[in-house]
């Protein structure tokens, strides 16, 4: 006779996260921010990893609209929070899904989507870096191959451009 036991997990994901003492689960996967869903206040909340020296706001608002538009978080209440730098939006309530599951499956899905583009970001990064100290023979010249003129350049010596000298 064979058993077939219908339901279990619909979908699993890992990620990098711990529990605090309070509850929430901090999620810090993502390179630039540290996500929080705090299942007190029903909240997700974005903060700046300390070692962050750009703006991460770009970061944290397409996690938070990503959120919205997959219908997790309510798109009114998204705000900064707090603590300074921070950015939070407000978990729908719902009685057929727990919803703090739900925004947990798509902040994975964003860190999936976000790593692919840091990915491509970073290779570009280090393809332009290369480009400038490493440059191809057809892209640099030796020292003295180009011969010296009195006047070189759109910049004329001794001409000093004004372009508002005739105007009142």
């Amino acid at each position: 006779m064979i058993n077939i036991k219908i339901g279990g997990p619909q979908a699993t994901v890992e990620l990098k996260a711990r529990k605090a003492l309070d509850g929430s689960l901090l999620i810090t996967d993502h390179k630039k921010i540290d996500i929080a869903v705090v299942p007190g206040s029903m909240k997700v909340t974005t903060f700046p990893k300390t070692t962050s020296s750009e703006d991460v706001y770009e970061f944290q608002n397409r996690l938070l609209e990503m959120l919205a538009d997959e219908g997790v978080v309510d798109r009114a209440s998204i705000q900064g929070g707090n603590v300074f730098r921070s950015l939070e939006g407000v978990i729908y309530e719902s009685d057929a899904v727990n919803p703090l599951q739900a925004a947990v499956y798509v902040i994975a899905e964003f860190i999936e989507v976000e790593y692919k583009h840091e990915q491509i970001s970073d290779d570009y990064e280090k393809g332009l870096e290369d480009m400038y100290t490493h440059p191809t023979d057809r892209d640099s010249t030796e020292y003295g191959e180009v011969p010296q003129q009195a006047d070189k350049g759109s910049m004329r010596p001794g001409y000093y451009y004004m372009p508002l000298r005739n105007r009142y």
